[in-house]
């Protein structure tokens, strides 16, 4: 890993990861703060009134909605938590090799005295370091926050919670920066990797109410996110970290494989 490259992609993207960091931080604390208006058997009845097709959407039909984690899963950590995190991660990885190829920079870059692995490891660090910011971002708000407003969730949920999201990101990020090493432009790759966990969520959605789309759910990273639980204290399946884990660990080295021996002119 090159240090003054990876200062270098830092700094280049530093608007970027502060934006999305404070979005998340302001949108986690506004849900810890409302919590307390809604929360419990009032929520419960609220959401109930509503369409299931509507709440599965959100992700709300695997927890109870009186419970903490039926109220974060639908109004935070469900659909409008991965489109911002999926959105953040994919929006990097997308240029970091596909992008600046495109714009004719990258030839620049390796004219310094860096290899190709170096670079590529660089930024698989850079991508892991974003990860970390946004998961920092949108859990830890609810731990510093959330005793002020009656939550109170206990450590061993939180750095699962953690850990569980941060290993979410980083198999979006991974596949993301895999694609990027083999496409030209970073539409393609951003397009691709949109276009995937579209077609996971929707396999996710309609498995809710059809037995035609459950084929999906062993490999469907979407099914698997499931904070509600987490924060409710139920354990995470053993297969979705082994899922979440080899997405991202094989991705970022057939990313380093594929950047190697490609073409970057």
């Amino acid at each position: 890993m090159s240090w003054t490259l990876l200062r270098g992609t830092l700094h280049q993207n530093r608007v970027s990861i502060f934006w999305f960091s404070f979005g998340l931080v302001l949108y986690s604390w506004m849900m810890t703060w409302f919590y307390p208006e809604i929360g419990g058997n009032e929520y419960a009845e609220l959401v109930e009134t509503m369409p299931a097709e509507v709440l599965a959407i959100f992700g709300g039909t695997e927890v109870s909605f009186a419970s903490l984690g039926g109220y974060f899963q639908t109004e935070y950590l469900g659909l409008m938590w991965m489109v911002i995190v999926a959105s953040a991660l994919i929006i990097y990885s997308a240029k970091a090799f596909a992008g600046e190829i495109a714009e004719g920079t990258m030839e620049f870059v390796l004219s310094q005295p860096v290899s190709r692995a170096r670079l590529a490891i660089t930024r698989i660090a850079v991508m892991v370091g974003y990860s970390l910011a946004l998961a920092a971002a949108s859990f830890v708000p609810i731990m510093v926050f959330g005793p002020k407003y009656d939550i109170d969730l206990p450590w061993d949920t939180f750095w699962t919670l953690f850990a569980f999201g941060l290993l979410f990101m980083l198999a979006v990020g991974g596949f993301t920066l895999m694609l990027s090493a083999i496409f030209r432009g970073a539409g393609k790759p951003g397009a691709i990797a949109a276009g995937v966990l579209v077609v996971l969520w929707i396999a996710d959605l309609v498995s809710n109410f059809s037995e035609a789309a459950e084929l999906f759910d062993p490999t469907n990273i979407v099914s698997y996110w499931q904070p509600g639980k987490i924060i409710n204290g139920d354990p995470v399946d053993a297969a979705a970290w082994w899922l979440y884990g080899g997405v991202a660990l094989v991705s970022a080295v057939a990313a380093v494989v594929v950047f190697r021996r490609r073409d970057a002119a």
